[in-house]
């Protein structure tokens, strides 16, 4: 029964340990996503959508956000200059692109 208790106290320091690098992390986002100017709040609805989705293409956003695929580009484009978002595939169509900070989190 100790052992359990003691893998179960792990487990949640762990997790709060998570959480509180989620918000760290969610903050220091959201603060380069003001020097999107007028596309801050599209910038932010994708931030929450890859907190849901970490893995997207552009398709992916332009249906979750109800946005063009030129803007979902465009907003692909601004979360890769600022660290938010990676391409993953190399590839030049139908690429894939990873939220790795939020990813590594978990993988820690």
């Amino acid at each position: 029964m100790r052992f359990f208790l003691k893998g179960v106290a792990e487990t949640a320091s762990k997790g709060r340990d998570v959480f509180g690098q989620i918000l760290h992390l969610r903050t220091e986002a959201e603060q380069q996503i003001l020097s999107l100017g007028k596309r801050a709040p599209t910038a932010r609805q994708g931030l929450n959508l890859l907190y849901r989705n970490p893995v997207v293409s552009a398709g992916d956003l332009a249906t979750g956000l109800a946005i063009s695929t030129p803007t979902a580009n465009a907003l692909i484009k601004d979360f890769e200059r600022l660290g938010i978002l990676r391409e993953s595939t190399g590839r030049q169509k139908d690429r894939v692109f990873v939220f790795d900070r939020y990813l590594r989190l978990f993988v820690s």
